[in-house]
């Protein structure tokens, strides 16, 4: 009982030297190999080889970790001021291209963050300031600048929820859509028919970062012609 006793005070190995950092590090890693399921406290002490109580005085729950891990990813989007050197539609695909990155990066995370707004609260004025510094720049007022950043971080989000369940950098449209479109009644969306026709199986062929630049390339052109009509 003496023995238990002592051996219970004493530091597990790994326990001197956890840290919050530590934590969000190897909790990122089983997130990223196995998704948002597989995080449990007992697991991310398992693979830090501490006691499971440890853990707590550094991040009180999961949504604790959940947090630190959104904070861990974003954080780094937070971009210098460029300055007027740098047109503000360039400035705005920019802070576009950056988020999504971070999306892509951790996957996983990703759709833990589109779910849970609250995972991100802490961070969320790093993620959009760049949005809402280029917006300013190009002339909007305020609610235009609030209501194009919701904008373009909802079409960031329903991209990366796409991009995620491909999992893939493209995915062939062709087969399938050319058999329905093919199967279609004559004189049946006959506009939609002439254009798959037209393209072929090369041209429905799909990649995501084309057609992220190209939803970009819109809807930066959207917002400056809105920008032009306000002058």
């Amino acid at each position: 009982m003496i023995n238990a006793g002592k051996r219970s005070g004493r530091p597990r190995a790994g326990e001197e030297r956890l840290s919050r950092e530590a934590i969000l590090t190897a909790a990122l890693r089983i997130v990223d190999d196995e998704g948002i399921d597989a995080l449990t406290m007992r697991r991310l002490a398992s693979a830090l080889g501490v006691n499971p109580m440890s853990l707590y005085h550094h991040l009180p729950n999961k949504a604790a970790v959940l947090a630190g891990l959104a904070e861990l990813v974003f954080a780094g989007l937070e971009q210098v001021d460029p300055g007027e050197a740098v047109p503000w539609q360039e400035q705005l695909k920019d802070a576009a291209r950056a988020y999504r990155n971070a999306l892509r990066a951790h996957p996983n995370l990703a759709l833990q963050v589109l779910s849970d707004t609250s995972a991100v609260s802490e961070v969320v004025v790093v993620v959009v300031e760049p949005f809402y510094r280029a917006l300013d720049r190009a002339g909007l007022s305020p609610r235009e600048i609030f209501e194009s950043v919701n904008t373009l971080i909802d079409f960031i989000h329903g991209f990366a929820l796409g991009e995620t369940a491909v999992r893939a950098e493209s995915f062939d449209l062709a087969p399938d859509l050319l058999t329905r479109v093919q199967a279609l009644p004559v004189g049946k969306a006959p506009t939609l028919a002439r254009v798959v026709g037209e393209l072929g199986p090369e041209g429905l062929a799909y990649d995501f970062d084309s057609g992220f630049e190209s939803g970009l390339t819109v809807l930066t052109a959207g917002i400056g012609a809105s920008v032009r009509r306000g002058r």
